[in-house]
């Protein structure tokens, strides 16, 4: 019945996922909240709110225009049930603003598909995770993404590859001038201070492994045969594939290295991971197994909550 639901994309489909986003902020908020509950906790958590659903929109224009799914909303599910899988990633403010920052950077660099205007594709996307840097650094790998869509989609001309340079450091420039301004380049200089910490221990703690292996189950299990069926499909379909199993690595690149390690830093492969996984219920004929799955999602969301938090 859940399956069937949202194997479409019917305004109510959308009405649903953002009663949805509410619902699992709301729990987030009440079971690792630490903040003091005044005025400023309202304001921030309430723009936090509205950019999450926000999201679902921007997630569904990205995946429609780019052919990333089908014509269903398996997507946008799965990526709200992995925030609520990892609750922090609501509250950690510096990775939630850098990870909607990169979704404009996703939409330029996954449309390289097409040949137009490809330059302006290339500084878009660089300049879109320039931005995300200010809030956490550590999203300056995703310039690896965008190199790798230049190569998969055939993009690389001299030109093309000195792009994405001057779209990050347009960026950097731009905040050097503006703290300059107020005589705060102490600041410029934090926010450029590398950090990674490697110790992946705290993820042996049960309200990580839980969702972790469950995620990485189905990773295993719907990579290969949806990499199958892209091999046979038509070659821009075949290179978005492709672009897209280059950015679970780099998502994966981002985990390992991020210096706190308290599961917000999951967020970054909620985007690449969740199409996966769309694009593997697609390929289901058997609808109970896709029912399976996803009672098998909510059911794990619900024992994090009840059990491990």
């Amino acid at each position: 019945m859940i399956a069937n639901f949202f194997d479409q994309t019917r305004p109510i489909n959308f009405l649903a996922l953002s009663i949805l986003v509410f619902i699992i902020f709301i729990i987030s908020l009440m079971h690792v909240n630490t903040d003091a509950i005044d005025f400023y906790f309202f304001i921030k958590n309430g723009l936090f709110l509205t950019a999450a659903i926000i999201i679902v929109f921007v997630l569904n224009f990205i995946i429609r225009k780019n052919s990333l799914s089908d014509d269903n909303s398996y997507a946008i599910f799965f990526y709200i049930l992995l925030y609520g899988f990892f609750p922090n990633t609501f509250l950690n403010g510096s990775i939630f603003i850098s990870n909607f920052i990169l979704l404009f950077a996703f939409r330029r660099i996954y449309s390289l598909r097409s040949s137009i205007k490809i330059k302006e594709k290339i500084f878009d996307g660089a300049f879109w995770i320039g931005v995300a840097s200010w809030f956490y650094l550590e999203s300056l790998l995703f310039v690896i993404l965008l190199y790798a869509a230049i190569l998969i989609f055939r993009k690389a001309d001299l030109r093309n590859i000195l792009i994405p340079i001057i779209g990050l450091v347009t960026p950097v420039f731009l905040s050097y001038v503006y703290l300059l301004a107020f005589d705060d380049v102490e600041s410029f200089r934090r926010i450029w201070e590398i950090h990674y910490e490697f110790d992946l221990g705290v993820y042996y703690s049960a309200k990580y492994l839980v969702p972790l292996t469950l995620v990485g189950l189905l990773i295993i299990i719907s990579i290969f045969p949806t990499t199958n069926k892209s091999l046979i499909a038509k070659i821009d379909i075949k290179s978005t594939w492709f672009l897209l199993i280059a950015h679970i690595v780099v998502s994966i690149l981002m985990v390992l290295v991020a210096p706190d390690k308290d599961g917000s830093e999951f967020a970054f492969f909620f985007f690449p991971v969740s199409i996966l996984f769309a694009n593997y219920l697609q390929i289901i004929n058997k609808y109970w197994i896709k029912e399976a799955i996803i009672y098998v999602f909510i059911l794990t969301f619900f024992t994090v909550y009840v059990y491990l938090l």
